[in-house]
């Protein structure tokens, strides 16, 4: 039926309407978003009618896809620095069975009202599932390089990488796709300047694990600590290290350009001073959310209260499956409601066009207008609404 009606329809870029409905065509554009009033002259025999609030659909702007076939794998509360050594130890090569995984969960996420993802690329292995057409994706493809020295063969192979995926094209899904570091510790500041220049060139975004672990901080204001020896474990050398009183998020935002797309992925120790200081230096930031993942690896949050002072800046996240039981981006909203008891409208705002913004999908996604896409979610509540028992049906 191309008439969907509940409680409340929740737009996202205007107010919640009672007792509306959605008119769309048969491909999911919406047509109009008719008030109560209005909607009498439909029969009601073409309207779908549900209890509860449809929404946009959701937005994952931070997954690791090619990590599904992880999934209870890896052991919880390990710190960053155990979580990243586990999974190096077992990260596994059999090519099918990772695109299987990733097959299987891509299909989870659109169940799960998922409608666009922000993924994380370390090898082609999601691209079979991508080429199904199921999703919008920015494909962010991910580089390491420690040393300096490793800076231009790091950027060559990521060249390579991104070819693979400008290769797909899809008809009617967003695919876009650009190079990005991995985090302050695991690049070094030549080859963060390479990506970057790469992406002011090709106006596209960049993404960065930040400030998951206390650790991050050590390493830049001390030169010491767990990921300093970590990458002494690992063999790679670290004598050109020279520390930073302003910290790893400053230090990497200084090497940006002011115009580019910036998401800042985790920020679990991130300062409101320093969240500040970024929108100053990069304005078109966000700042993503993963917190299931972060209490699978840290058992921590970020200060979720202190963050709704840049609530126009922060979208949402799952993380991989390696640090996460599901892909769900419903059931990132009910950690935070559950933490935090963050208002509704807030946490829609950051599940959809917050996260349409910060992959640059907005035009087509992201909230209920004339015109977009965005796929239509239903959200089932209780009597008062929002809570952590909510479930999703997906509609378009």
């Amino acid at each position: 039926m191309p008439y969907f009606k509940a409680d409340y329809v929740y737009p996202v870029s205007s107010a919640p309407m009672r007792n509306a409905v959605v008119h769309t065509n048969e491909q999911g554009q919406i047509i109009s978003v008719l008030d109560e009033s209005a909607s009498q002259a439909i029969e009601s025999s073409e309207i779908a009618v549900f209890n509860g609030m449809i929404t946009p659909g959701f937005v994952n702007a931070h997954c690791h896809l090619e990590l599904s076939h992880l999934l209870n794998k890896m052991p919880e509360h390990t710190g960053l620095v155990g979580f990243i050594k586990h999974l190096q130890q077992i990260r596994n090569n059999d090519s099918a069975l990772i695109e299987e995984a990733a097959i299987e969960h891509q299909q989870a996420m659109y169940e799960a009202g998922i409608v666009a993802v922000g993924d994380i690329c370390n090898s082609t292995h999601s691209l079979r599932a991508k080429q199904k057409g199921m999703l919008h994706y920015h494909n962010f493809i991910e580089l390491f390089a420690f040393n300096p020295d490793k800076a231009s063969e790091s950027l060559k192979h990521g060249e390579q990488l991104l070819a693979a995926y400008k290769n797909l094209h899809g008809e009617k899904q967003y695919f876009n796709a650009s190079i990005t570091p991995h985090a302050p510790y695991s690049t070094s500041h030549a080859l963060v300047q390479m990506i970057a220049e790469h992406a002011s060139n090709k106006g596209m975004p960049l993404s960065i694990h930040n400030q998951e672990s206390k650790e991050e901080l050590s390493m830049y204001l001390s030169g010491s600590g767990a990921f300093i020896q970590m990458l002494y474990d690992f063999g790679i050398n670290t004598a050109h290290w020279k520390t930073n009183a302003a910290g790893s998020m400053l230090s990497i935002a200084a090497l940006i350009n002011r115009q580019t797309k910036m998401l800042w992925v985790h920020n679990t120790y991130t300062s409101k001073e320093e969240l500040q200081s970024v929108l100053n230096m990069l304005p078109h930031s966000y700042f993503c959310l993963c917190p299931n993942a972060n209490l699978y690896i840290e058992n921590t949050l970020p200060d979720l209260s202190m963050m709704m002072a840049f609530k126009e800046h922060v979208c949402l996240g799952t993380d991989s499956l390696a640090s996460n039981h599901s892909l769900s981006i419903l059931s990132e909203m009910q950690t935070i409601y559950k933490a935090f008891k963050i208002d509704f409208e807030a946490l829609l705002r950051w599940a959809t066009l917050n996260g349409a913004k910060a992959l640059g999908f907005e035009e087509k996604i992201g909230s209920i207008e004339p015109g977009k896409t965005p796929g239509l979610n239903v959200i089932i509540g209780t009597p008062s609404g929002f809570d952590e028992n909510s479930s999703v049906k997906r509609l378009l």
